[in-house]
């Protein structure tokens, strides 16, 4: 009888393990299953979150494209007047400062890739063809962002080549619109000392940097076109990966 109860204790024993085991193995797939619904969903999350950051390049291209058609717009007026025969300081000046001053500099949207990256999270996302295309995206973008703005340092050391803005016509647009600290006899006196039109010395000087800017201009146009096709690319495929609710 003793044996018996033994041999029935330690049966039930065995039986109890074996359902505490089936349990700890079901909790553990339960478990599991929730930790991949909840990356399954983290990953989702990620892909709308760096397309938004792409959209954002899209709508900076799109800004920077109406820029460089100002700039075309502004250069072609400058080239304009220095090709006159005697051009004018005060007009020169007045159609320089608008063919330089738009900034034309592409910054690409990175801070959802970034978070994803310092978070440790970039395993999240499995298709590994994403991450590369993302790589290659930001390494593209990146080097057409160095071009740009070594083409603007190129521009940059053309304007800063002029010796004087005496003759270019800087002081003369000043003085026409924007004396009021002046004394009216210095005013006067500036006046009748600068030159109404910019000498044949100084006037090839002007024209090779009006012709530089059109040119400049025309290379961040294709620049801006070349990211244009990378946003594009790197979007489409964000497009199917994000499935918005």
């Amino acid at each position: 009888m003793s044996e018996n109860r033994t041999g029935k204790y330690f049966k039930y024993a065995i039986g109890e393990i074996i359902l505490v085991v089936i349990g700890i193995l079901i909790a553990l797939q339960i478990n599991n299953l929730n930790e991949r619904h909840k990356a399954n969903i983290q990953e989702q999350e990620y892909y709308c979150m760096l397309l938004q950051n792409i959209e954002q390049d899209k709508a900076q291209i799109t800004q920077l494209k109406i820029l460089v058609q100002k700039r075309f717009e502004a250069s072609f007026e400058l080239i304009r007047e220095i090709q006159k025969e005697k051009p004018e300081t005060v007009l020169f000046a007045k159609k320089w400062f608008p063919a330089f001053q738009s900034s034309t500099t592409f910054k690409p949207d990175d801070a959802a890739y970034s978070d994803i990256k310092s978070s440790g999270n970039l395993k999240l996302i499995k298709d590994k063809t994403i991450t590369n295309a993302l790589n290659l995206y930001f390494k593209n973008v990146n080097g057409h962002s160095e071009a740009i703005l070594s083409n603007r340092k190129s521009l940059d050391s053309k304007i800063h080549s002029l010796q004087t803005y005496f003759e270019a016509g800087f002081y003369q647009a000043y003085f026409e619109d924007n004396n009021k600290n002046f004394p009216e006899d210095i005013v006067l006196k500036v006046k009748a000392d600068l030159p109404k039109y910019i000498s044949d010395n100084y006037k090839s000087k002007l024209y090779d940097i009006a012709l530089f800017l059109g040119t400049a201009t025309q290379r961040l146009s294709e620049i801006l076109l070349l990211i244009e096709k990378e946003v594009d690319t790197i979007k489409e495929i964000l497009e199917r990966k994000c499935k918005k609710q």
